[in-house]
């Protein structure tokens, strides 16, 4: 897209029918508050089998990404607490951030140091 365009619609494949989805997010404040981290799992049932899961989590990488693996650990099962923990252990391994509160503290020292240095440089 150009700067000066905007989305008017979505037009969704007709194989996306059927998927039911969810978001959770962990956030200090209110709903609009970024994510410290997202979780986002869609799933598509037929006869009351999981057909499809996928899911993809946020603000725990450089940018969104999907959790591979899930169709090895369902294997055709049923999705019990067992299985749903074992799902969430391998989205956990996914995440690569380092936004630990020490790592935030840091860049916090970081940028303040080149705001400052960079503001004196164009102060003549």
């Amino acid at each position: 897209m150009q700067p000066n365009e905007l989305v008017t619609r979505v037009i969704l494949p007709k194989s996306s029918a059927g998927y039911r989805g969810i978001y959770r997010k962990l956030r200090i404040r209110g709903s609009i508050d970024y994510p410290l981290a997202g979780v986002a799992v869609a799933m598509k049932r037929s006869n009351g089998h999981i057909e499809d899961l996928r899911m993809a989590i946020t603000a725990v990488n450089p940018a969104p990404t999907l959790v591979k693996g899930i169709d090895s650990i369902l294997n055709g099962a049923t999705v019990t607490d067992q299985i749903a923990e074992s799902i969430g252990e391998l989205a956990a391994r996914t995440a690569t951030s380092a936004l630990t509160p020490e790592y935030r503290r840091e860049m916090i020292r970081v940028f303040t140091k080149r705001a400052v240095l960079d503001l004196l440089a164009t102060d003549h």
